[in-house]
């Protein structure tokens, strides 16, 4: 994904064409769709008032697949632009970055 200057503007960020090939972003949008409707999902079982068990079962079904997508996309970054970094000579910030990157999601 897009190297940061701060949290608020990587939200804003677009794509620069290097980055997600269509298909790789495709997927990455379908894979995520998919765990909105396991959150739906676990919505309704809420509300039908369903076994707390089999809920949280979905709820570590959808947290699973959500670790998987995050691995994936830290993969896509490190593979793509943290390489484009260190070829145009902004390595070091792209590792600070990084390293941040690593304790907010570990």
């Amino acid at each position: 994904m897009k190297s940061k200057t701060s949290t608020r503007k990587s939200t804003q960020r677009k794509n620069s064409g290097s980055e997600n090939s269509p298909p790789e972003k495709e997927a990455y949008v379908r894979r995520a769709r998919r765990i909105e409707g396991q959150v739906q999902a676990i919505s309704r079982m809420i509300e039908e008032e369903r076994y707390c068990v089999d809920i949280l079962m979905q709820v570590r079904a959808a947290r699973s697949a959500l670790k998987s997508l995050s691995i994936e996309l830290l993969e896509s970054h490190t593979n793509q632009c943290v390489r484009e970094a260190f070829e145009s000579n902004n390595g070091e910030k792209t590792i600070q970055e990084l390293l941040e990157v690593f304790k907010t999601y570990s």
